[in-house]
């Protein structure tokens, strides 16, 4: 009788080995590609959106039986807009000001057009991990429209994103979409290769090109681009970044009367000072011809407000000469309060018959902002824009936005 009872007990001992083994087995069959982050964990993709901290929440989720881990997110985003002069749009477009038919006397305005869904995968594969990252938004019209789709490798990008040329290194937290006027703030699509070097990283891009003329005058001159942009640009930690950008700009003479062509480049410099562990100063630098095309963005609607280059009296193309600058002081009260306050300008050089387009852009903001948690941010902006236009004429707007942002 006792040698049974051993038996069993035995057997039943051998009964729990193999089930747990099998349960191991189980578990290491199903593991993710990555490890999983907890919701509400912020985890960063892509560039960080400027909207608040902490970027773009995601939970991620893994397909069971693959080596693909996917994440959903993106925000919800209320502004509220007075407009003390004229309307500027639904995203803050100082060029508005330049068109009499936006005068107003103060005008209310609520839209939740910036708000964007993004979706994002990471896959396990002999090459190392594979990333793709698709977003889009309803600015400017309502309708869905395309903000990245991009594919990475092993340091190669493929897609349309954020340009090589621009770096939010010398950025700063506004309410209003995108950088201020003054910094180069575009999306191309693009071939990149990114290589670490020390702390920082050294990326090369061809990108797509896009002669753009200071008038849409077909019947002069088409723009047409026989070559891709090269964009290079060094960026160490998120301290300073250094960036440039050749070109060459052509037009098309098989449907119109010019033939011409000439060469566009620039250069940008961007910095991030800290002063203490709550307050910083940031800068940006840009000097260039023949780059209107990365420095139009938000409203810049074709790009013809800031173009890249004009057809002189001797049917010939000119680069245009364009500088900026923004500098922005940022301040964590506590926290969970932030403000910022800056200043931008963005020139260009044209001659005097398009006195109609802007010599300068001069644009200041001021904005203090809540996180009220992780997924809600609160807060108000106060906008100023004064623009000087080639035959002299000057005109200035104000806006005031508050703005709810929800995180998902």
């Amino acid at each position: 009788m006792r040698s049974n009872i051993t038996t069993f007990k035995l057997t039943k001992l051998a009964l729990c080995v193999s089930l747990v083994s099998g349960m191991t087995g189980m578990a290491t069959v199903s593991a993710h590609a990555f490890d999983v982050v907890e919701a509400g964990q912020p985890v960063v993709t892509g560039e960080p959106s400027r909207v608040g901290p902490p970027w773009n929440h995601r939970s991620t989720i893994n397909i069971p039986g693959t080596k693909t881990d996917i994440a959903f997110g993106g925000y919800v985003k209320l502004d509220m807009l007075y407009d003390f002069d004229y309307d500027l749009g639904k995203a803050t477009d100082p060029y508005a000001i330049m068109n009499p038919s936006n005068r107003t006397d103060g005008r209310t305005d609520f839209t939740a057009y910036e708000s964007r869904l993004n979706f994002r995968t990471h896959t396990l594969t002999d090459y190392g991990r594979l990333t793709t990252y698709f977003e889009g938004h309803f600015i400017p019209d309502g309708s869905f429209n395309l903000r990245h789709a991009y594919g990475e490798l092993n340091g190669f990008l493929a897609g349309r994103t954020w340009t090589n040329f621009m770096s939010f290194v010398g950025g700063t937290r506004t309410l209003a979409l995108g950088d201020p006027k003054g910094y180069a703030f575009e999306r191309q699509t693009q071939l990149r290769y990114t290589q670490p070097i020390g702390a920082g990283n050294l990326s090369f891009a061809v990108e797509d090109p896009d002669t753009v003329i200071v008038r849409d005058d077909a019947g002069v001159a088409d723009g047409e681009s026989q070559l891709p942009d090269l964009t290079v640009r060094y960026e160490y930690k998120r301290l300073f970044a250094l960036s440039g950008v050749a070109r060459q700009l052509s037009t098309n003479d098989n449907t119109n009367s010019v033939d011409d062509e000439t060469t566009g480049y620039g250069m940008q410099a961007q910095f991030n000072l800290p002063f203490t562990p709550m307050t910083s100063l940031h800068g940006s630098a840009t000097y260039g011809e023949g780059i209107g095309n990365y420095m139009g963005n938000p409203g810049n609607t074709g790009h013809r407000n800031a173009p890249d280059v004009y057809v002189n009296d001797n049917d010939e193309l000119e680069a245009i000469e364009t500088r900026a600058f923004g500098v922005s002081l940022n301040h964590y009260w506590t926290d969970d309060w932030f403000s910022s306050t800056g200043f931008s300008r963005l020139e260009q050089d044209l001659p005097d018959n398009y006195g109609s387009h802007f010599e300068t852009i001069d644009y200041a903001f001021a904005n203090v902002i809540w996180d009220v948690n992780q997924r809600l941010a609160v807060g108000l902006e106060y906008q100023h824009a004064d623009v000087t236009q080639v035959n002299g004429d000057s005109d200035d707007a104000s806006r005031l936005q508050a703005s709810a942002t929800f995180q998902f």
